[in-house]
């Protein structure tokens, strides 16, 4: 039955398409835009990493979002 159980975690998760606007919404450089988010388990949280790109199309750093709550848990190199 944990199957199920992980399905059901599954289905409450944001859809990237949200957390690519959650993400956007943080990029604070003129230009830049957030890219495609990828679902990864982070010390057992899961969290979308979402790429932040540069208008020369440069990831230039991420933005960690997490897929329960959709709050922003930081990031790397450009983000905050």
């Amino acid at each position: 039955n944990t199957t199920s159980n992980t399905d059901n975690a599954q289905s409450t998760y944001i859809s990237p398409a949200e957390a690519q606007k959650i993400a956007k919404t943080y990029i604070e450089v003129s230009g830049a835009k957030a890219g495609t988010p990828k679902l990864q388990n982070q010390d057992g949280t899961m969290v979308y990493v979402v790429p932040v790109i540069d208008s020369t199309n440069t990831t230039v750093g991420e933005i960690d979002i997490d897929a329960i709550t959709g709050k922003n848990l930081g990031g790397a190199g450009g983000a905050p």
